[in-house]
């Protein structure tokens, strides 16, 4: 009776040591836990602001109300350049132009603009001759995608520098339409788009802050090197507005981080 009383005893003494154990264990776990969640926590990237600071006059091939832009057009002059589109090259140089005036038949405006004599020649923008841009040929990256949506980035290599543009926005409505050559595409409508620019993977500069859009898009027409500094220069459409055409010219060369606005244009056509 003795001998069984001590067995039931150093059983009890027995299971009693093996709760204690798995109550020490229970909380290492959760310590080891928290640890790793810790350690998974993502990195956010700095943002600096846009940058502006205008060194050239920009006038696009178009006719621009006269009321409004008459001395805007006027003072393009025999030292003015253009960047001519030549196929999948661009070039920097002087052209013969005429200044012609017309009436609005929509608006019963008049209308003034600026186009080259030779109807051959592709401009897709004139400006004023201060240096920022250098005369001769403009070998472009090619652009791999147009518009410039939010959430697919685009990435450009040059001189051994990759450079990143991310787009974000809220996106309000889509839809599906065919394009001049019959080809279904999907318009995106996104309310507070911006646009960033970044380097090697270092901090983003804002460049582009749009408020919304109305049946168009942010398109990217050109990227290499405009000032000859070895760094990469952007020439964007930024219409907001069917019934407008806007074209902003984004350098590097005396930047304070990577870009500025260095000029820029907007023609109003609405009736």
């Amino acid at each position: 009776m003795k001998k069984a009383i001590v067995m039931l005893s150093l059983f009890a003494l027995w299971a009693c040591k093996d709760t204690e154990q798995k109550t020490v264990e229970k909380p290492t776990e959760a310590v080891e836990q928290v640890k790793v969640e810790e350690a998974e926590a993502p990195v956010t990237k700095t943002i600096v602001e846009k940058e502006e600071k205008k060194v050239i006059d920009l006038l696009l091939p178009m006719y621009y109300d006269k009321d409004f832009h008459e001395e805007e057009v006027k003072q393009m002059n025999d030292s003015w350049l253009a960047l001519l589109v030549e196929g999948e090259q661009f070039k920097v140089q002087r052209i013969k132009y005429e200044r012609l005036e017309m009436k609005n038949e929509c608006t019963e405006s008049d209308a003034i603009g600026v186009f080259p004599l030779d109807e051959e020649l592709e401009p897709l923008f004139f400006f004023s001759d201060t240096k920022a841009i250098l005369k001769g040929k403009k070998e472009p990256l090619a652009i791999p995608k147009t518009p410039l949506w939010p959430g697919e980035p685009q990435t450009y290599v040059f001189k051994g520098k990759t450079y990143v543009l991310r787009a974000e926005g809220k996106q309000v409505d889509s839809y599906v339409y065919t394009d001049d050559s019959e080809a279904e595409k999907t318009y995106k409508k996104f309310d507070n788009y911006k646009l960033y620019v970044s380097v090697d993977g270092g901090e983003e500069q804002l460049v582009l802050d749009i408020p919304s859009f109305n049946d168009t898009f942010v398109q990217l027409l050109f990227v290499g090197d405009l000032d000859g500094d070895g760094n990469l220069d952007f020439v964007f459409d930024t219409s907001e507005h069917y019934e407008q055409k806007q074209m902003e010219v984004y350098l590097s060369k005396g930047a304070k981080h990577i870009l500025y606005l260095a000029g820029m244009s907007s023609v109003d056509f609405s009736c």
